[in-house]
């Protein structure tokens, strides 16, 4: 079970208690201990937080709050401080250095952060500083261009200061330069040494710190030895998707007072967000982040032809539904929309693992039917079925699991419609955010006794 879903079960037990009692408090932080434990939180940290909530929990109440509602909101925001804060002082720099030891996602990382701010409108520039890592000038090259921000790096040149110095020339008009420096498999005496040369040469001001999410609490001593060498000022959490150790990384990071910037989601150029600790801590316990959300659909709306209130205002055809998995190439996959819309624990698991490879069959599916299969879905028979699926390429099985999927976004689709006239995410509270989620949950069967 993921962390998420343990802090989430923690929780429901002192949502689900008629009344609470320090029995109650006491089986809720056992679950969110071992949920803690599990993703490799230093054990000190758990306790020390176990302390907190069973102090809080009841100490006098503040006016308008049950006991109930007051130590499920001191638990949820005591969890909040322990994964870190939001830098409230965080300002854009000009030029950034990335440090960070070798397999750390940190080239991967330059040109999530050169895309990142380009989006924002920023004239971004990358410059390729590691000499020691052959593959490391061209992965940059590649990932520039696929970003669509300018690059400069020099393979025959040794000394990462030249490159540096060069590219600073070269760059002198950008709003935004980043450095990818080298990296090790430790922090050795070496490579403390040719960082501080390129930083001096450099003169960054801001030094980001990358870190691998599956370090867990060891990236306490990499922010320390880093913090030491160079000063860092921020820190970078890759791998966010997949580790579950992502806690304890988070935990340790927060331990240094060096702040959490971003964290990586994906290995695309767009699995990357701004860090922030209640919205992180609300999505992984399927509460949703909408303002990630809508955030991402804002940015693809920009990019595309998609309206997201356009879409609302008509009826969801499959040609919409055709529109929605164009947009989720840009927008990432339903799971992760969904995991934005603390959706992810009451969708079915087959409706999540859509891969891009089945959603462009799906495409290739529709190509093959009339405007009016598009607009109508509801005309379809087996002998159009039949049709579209020779058409395609495709067996008819395929064809109505296309259908079934439309089906479920449809349904979707729907409730979203529903709740569009009193939708308005900027004027909403966390408690707003929360009923709003209950309203997808799966309501549950009453169960009958015989007598």
């Amino acid at each position: 079970m993921s962390l998420g879903k343990r802090l989430r079960n923690a929780l429901d037990k002192l949502q689900g208690s008629s009344s609470i009692d320090k029995e109650i408090v006491k089986e809720a932080v056992k679950e969110i201990q071992r949920a803690l434990i599990a993703s490799d939180v230093e054990v000190n940290l758990v306790l020390n937080l176990s302390k907190k909530i069973e102090e809080k929990a009841f100490e006098k109440i503040p006016a308008g709050l049950s006991r109930q509602e007051h130590v499920i909101k001191t638990t949820y925001e005591l969890l909040s401080q322990l994964l870190g804060k939001q830098d409230s002082d965080f300002k854009e720099p000009k030029k950034v250095l990335l440090v960070g030891l070798f397999g750390s996602g940190k080239t991967t990382s330059s040109a999530k952060i050169a895309k990142w701010f380009s989006k924002r409108g920023k004239k971004t520039a990358l410059i390729a500083a590691d000499t020691h890592r052959p593959a490391s000038f061209e992965q940059l090259q590649q990932l520039s261009k696929k970003v669509n921000v300018d690059f400069f790096g020099n393979p025959k040149e040794k000394n990462p200061e030249k490159i540096v110095e060069t590219g600073l020339k070269k760059f002198k008009n950008k709003d935004l330069i980043i450095v990818d420096s080298a990296g090790r498999s430790a922090l050795d005496e070496n490579l403390t040494k040719e960082i501080v040369k390129v930083k001096k040469t450099f003169k960054p001001d801001a030094i980001w710190l990358v870190l691998s999410a599956d370090i867990g609490q060891v990236a306490k001593k990499q922010a320390q030895h880093f913090n030491k060498a160079l000063g860092i000022t921020g820190i970078i959490i890759t791998k966010m998707d997949g580790s579950s150790k992502g806690g304890g990384a988070l935990a340790a990071c927060a331990e240094t007072s060096s702040p959490v910037l971003f964290i990586g989601t994906g290995e695309k150029p767009d699995d990357f967000e701004q860090f922030d600790n209640e919205r992180f801590l609300s999505r992984i316990m399927g509460y949703g982040d909408l303002q990630s959300l809508l955030e991402k659909a804002k940015t693809v709306s920009l990019e595309s032809d998609l309206s997201p209130e356009q879409m609302l205002q008509q009826d969801f055809t499959l040609k919409s539904f055709y529109q929605q998995l164009e947009a989720s190439k840009k927008i990432g996959p339903l799971d992760k929309v969904a995991d934005m819309l603390g959706l992810k624990m009451q969708l079915p698991q087959e409706q999540l693992d859509l891969g891009q490879e089945k959603l462009d069959n799906f495409k290739v599916m529709m190509d093959s039917m009339t405007k009016q299969e598009q607009l109508q879905p509801d005309v379809m028979n087996s002998s159009r079925i039949n049709r579209i699926a020779k058409g395609s390429g495709r067996t008819e099985q395929d064809v109505r699991e296309l259908l079934k999927s439309f089906k479920q976004s449809k349904k979707m689709f729907d409730q979203f419609k529903k709740m569009q006239s009193s939708f308005n995410p900027e004027k909403m509270s966390q408690k707003d955010v929360e009923n709003l989620m209950k309203k997808f949950q799966p309501k549950k069967k009453k169960k009958f006794r015989l007598r």
